[in-house]
């Protein structure tokens, strides 16, 4: 399939998962943003001035407050916001901030002084994150290969510094001059034009993780509420009244029915057709077992008691079948960010940046969040 193909087909199905669990999951919909890029990093690091050099000549306020900063530029649309240095007092900002982008410049200096915190915050974000080394003097240092979301890793200097220069004459004398290395932030500005074509890619791919993980809470949260206990006695005591083998297939096949419905609601979880033969295995099992039973009406009352037991037993177990189905089910079927987010990671080249980010992806825990 064409790359840009591709990528439609996955966007809309995205799109179609979103619309048809919007009234369960109560999500409202969203007005479509630039796509935002949000610069981090920690106090003093060279953040607005690496802003005001790729952006220039568009004007950008620094020093100014209130925090965050937030400028658009028209082609391509991105919407760039400035952060303040990370400390305990603005890490909340800076959380807010991240959770409404869709990458993130990390500015760093040498050797890289960043707060723990920092770090670990965008780890868990998990979305895409370019680190920017602010040379001060110095060689430049070796570059990191992308690993986890941290897709590439860039060296740039931000402010011209003066650097010791070391002469050596034909004659063997040495003399030392200084040179001025002037503001460079060209290996940026390059990677940036290589990363443009995958907009829209990258958001896709994170919307889908943002639905995945907010869908397995969902049903997880939902889930939390104990299972009723009205079906199980209704089925117990259907069975255990009713006069024949054939009946009691009927009574418990619509006993199960009618509680999965109630649940359904009531859990306010869909049911799909994918992996839906779970379900319909339970309904058979319990149905078939009950008819079976039944068929001892010689042995009376002792019968009818063991008939209202796995009656209520039967019940239980569906409901458990049913809960488990419920919180998985909308992750299972075809149209799922799960398996949306697995058919991205087998298209795409093994050992690029894209490949290694979306594998980074399936090892974050459902909580991760930059808070």
């Amino acid at each position: 399939m064409h790359l840009a193909s591709f990528w439609q087909s996955i966007e809309a199905r995205r799109q179609a998962h979103r619309q048809r669990y919007q009234p369960w999951l109560g999500e409202v919909p969203v007005t479509p943003s630039p796509f935002t890029v949000v610069i981090v990093g920690a106090p003093g690091v060279g953040k607005s001035t690496l802003l005001r050099q790729f952006l220039a000549p568009v004007a950008v306020p620094t020093g100014s407050t209130p925090w965050p900063v937030s400028i658009g530029t028209a082609e391509p649309p991105v919407l760039w916001t400035d952060t303040p240095g990370w400390v305990s007092e603005s890490a909340p900002m800076i959380q807010t901030a991240l959770a409404n982008a869709d990458m993130s410049f990390w500015v760093v200096t040498q050797p890289d002084g960043s707060p723990p915190a920092l770090h670990s915050t965008l780890q868990r974000w998990g979305r895409p994150v370019v680190k920017v080394i602010n040379l001060r003097g110095g060689e430049p240092p070796a570059l990191d290969p992308p690993q986890g979301n941290i897709i590439a890793t860039v060296a740039v200097r931000l402010c011209p510094h003066p650097q010791p220069l070391r002469i050596e004459w034909p004659d063997g004398q040495v003399a030392w001059r200084t040179v001025t290395l002037p503001a460079d932030i060209t290996p940026l500005q390059t990677l940036w034009q290589a990363l443009q074509p995958y907009q829209a890619a990258i958001r896709t791919v994170n919307q889908l993780q943002q639905m995945a993980r907010q869908e397995r809470q969902w049903a997880r949260q939902q889930a939390q509420t104990p299972i009723p206990w009205a079906p199980v006695l209704v089925k117990s005591l259907v069975l255990a009244l009713s006069p024949s083998s054939w009946m009691n297939g009927l009574l418990s096949l619509g006993v199960d029915l009618v509680t999965l419905v109630v649940l359904s609601r009531r859990l306010h979880l869909p049911f799909t057709r994918h992996g839906i033969n779970r379900l319909l295995a339970a309904l058979v099992i319990s149905s078939v077992t009950a008819s079976w039973l039944g068929d001892g009406s010689e042995f009376g009352a002792l019968m009818a008691l063991g008939q209202g037991l796995w009656g209520g037993l039967t019940s239980y177990g569906v409901q458990r079948v049913a809960r488990t189905y419920l919180q998985q089910g909308l992750t299972w079927q075809a149209d799922g960010p799960d398996h949306l987010l697995q058919q991205i990671y087998q298209h795409l080249t093994p050992g690029t940046w894209f490949h290694t980010w979306v594998a980074s992806l399936r090892q974050l825990p459902d909580d991760a969040s930059p808070s």
